[in-house]
């Protein structure tokens, strides 16, 4: 205390810009403690003089019996690898107490199947789902509100109804059985992560709990998906419900004719619809040659929608189909109308020609990206490169098949409606099988490289692409029934043997890759187009 006193006045002194109240304050503080202390001390020392210690050793104070009303502990330990050495001590402890002694393997939660890339698993495990066992929820692990509780089943019996669930919606999925998990991907680039928990004892039902988690992808894709397979995991599945609850936005062959009945309707003359249509190729054309991923993207997803006649339009469908196929609008005839007229410069229509078929035979959009490919790729630019390679499959398979059909499928008959007014009378095309020829011919001579060897390597990575796979078997199918050339370089290119272990992959996993590659068989028998 004096000692702290004299360095309080120390500084007290060597500070100049001291306040005086505070110091003085705090001089008689510590003042008065000292004198308190040493009281203290005096009163201490007296009342031992007069009440000596006893003599002997201390004993300790008596220890209180163990009763049943106090708690008992309970032990973890973590799982030790064989051979491995405990302390004698520890293990005393363990085997003394009263309370269960519990394990948790630590290893099962840091599994690696959940970061492993879907590409890179083998077909084996991707065809069927057999957990072994089911962990239990971890300490403080929220689940997710896309998950349900199934009580009186067994793990391989409801593995067994989501195997079927994911094959009807053509689900790409990998499973690892030792962690009851699946990795799933959808064909709107949805991931999503599936899990099978057990219930802990303390649960009033025992039971399994499913567990689907959003890792990419769009939140309203996956909802619908999830409200789907959440369901199936109960036991209430309707197959054709259920598909056209979750519908496609590449694949589908069914068309709502009231839909184009109603654009019908509002635009009698379709004087318009070209012109609109324009625009919008305009549009798609400059987002797709940026240099950001995200805005070649939203070109590749606009050129998705202009190629879909079920959302843009029989006549705005048919004008994109010819400028990604033959980069130009040649053949199409509109009454009224001067196309070569409105339509100045033919240069953006056979840029995206190109952009497309470089993207659909090697990955990448121009030069740019083929300088680049000596230099490392980061994960981001690989994932961008297959999601834009997935997108223009879909444009290029969007367009053969529009034109393919017959331009009265997407339209309802009424027999009160003129003739001008008619389909046929809006737009005159070439026929499916000229434009066909000239697009394979215009394709070899720009990139070097026939498309059908590219869709046949494209088919025979079913197993690890799936959705690659389906869209390829549907360009292949629609190019081979429009040019008996096409269909007799498929057959020498060994496409046969190719769709055929394909069709097996669909049959056990994609339910739209099966149904594809039916249609691609049927058509290779064919012997001349008037089979």
């Amino acid at each position: 205390t004096e000692s702290f006193l004299s360095h309080a006045l120390f500084h007290r002194e060597s500070i100049p810009n001291h306040s005086p109240s505070s110091s003085n304050q705090c001089i008689l503080s510590l003042f008065l403690f000292s004198t308190t202390l040493q009281i203290y001390k005096q009163q201490q020392v007296t009342m031992s003089a007069s009440h000596p210690p006893p003599l002997g050793p201390r004993k300790a104070p008596p220890v209180a019996s163990r009763s049943s009303e106090q708690p008992s502990f309970r032990f973890a330990t973590l799982l030790r690898p064989e051979g491995a050495t405990v302390n004698a001590a520890v293990e005393g402890v363990h085997k003394n107490s009263a309370a269960p002694l519990q394990q948790i393997d630590k290893r099962s939660y840091f599994h690696d199947a959940s970061s492993t890339p879907l590409d890179s698993l083998s077909l084996e495990k991707n065809t069927s789902w057999a957990p072994t066992a089911l962990r239990p929820v971890p300490a403080f692990y929220p689940l997710e509100k896309s998950s349900r509780l199934i009580e009186d089943t067994t793990p391989v019996a409801l593995a067994i109804r989501l195997v079927e669930c994911l094959r009807q919606l053509s689900v790409h999925a990998v499973y690892d059985n030792a962690a009851a998990t699946a990795s799933l991907l959808t064909q709107e680039h949805v991931e999503m992560h599936l899990s099978l928990w057990n219930t802990p004892v303390t649960a009033h039902t025992p039971g399994v709990l499913v567990e689907l988690q959003r890792r990419k992808g769009d939140s309203m894709a996956f909802h619908r998906y999830s409200r789907v397979i959440l369901d199936a995991a109960v036991g209430d599945w309707d197959d054709n419900y259920q598909q056209h609850a979750v519908g496609s936005q590449v694949d589908s062959v069914v068309y709502s004719k009231k839909v184009q009945r109603l654009l019908t309707l509002h635009n009698k003359s379709g004087q318009d619809e070209h012109e609109n249509a324009l625009v919008a190729i305009e549009i798609a054309h400059g987002l797709l040659l940026k240099d950001r991923m995200d805005a070649r993207q939203l070109g590749l997803e606009s050129l998705c929608l202009l190629t879909d006649p079920r959302k843009t339009g029989y006549v705005t469908a048919v004008l994109t189909s010819h400028v990604v196929l033959l980069g130009s609008l040649q053949g199409i005839e509109i009454p009224g109308v001067d196309l070569e007229a409105v339509l100045v410069d033919d240069s953006p229509l056979e840029e995206i020609r190109q952009a497309i078929l470089s993207l659909v035979q090697f990955s990448r959009i121009g030069e740019d990206d083929e300088a680049d490919d000596g230099q490392e790729q980061t994960m981001t630019d690989t994932e961008h490169l297959t999601l834009l390679h997935n997108l223009a499959l879909a444009v290029l398979a969007n367009a053969l098949q529009v034109i393919e059909t017959s331009p009265e499928t997407y339209y309802e008959e009424d027999d009160e409606e003129p003739e001008d007014a008619k389909p046929r009378a809006r737009l005159r095309t070439a026929s499916s099988s000229d434009v066909t020829n000239e697009f394979l011919k215009a394709t070899e001579e720009t990139s070097k490289h026939e498309i059908l060897s590219t869709l046949i390597r494209e088919l025979s990575q079913a197993g690890s692409k799936p959705h690659d796979a389906c869209l390829s078997a549907k360009c292949l199918g629609t190019i081979c029934k429009a040019s008996d050339e096409a269909r007799k370089r498929a057959k020498e290119l060994g496409a046969k043997t190719v769709v055929a272990t394909a069709l097996d992959v669909g049959q056990q996993t994609h339910l739209k890759l099966e149904t594809e590659c039916e249609k691609v068989q049927k058509v290779l028998t064919l012997t001349n187009m008037d089979d």
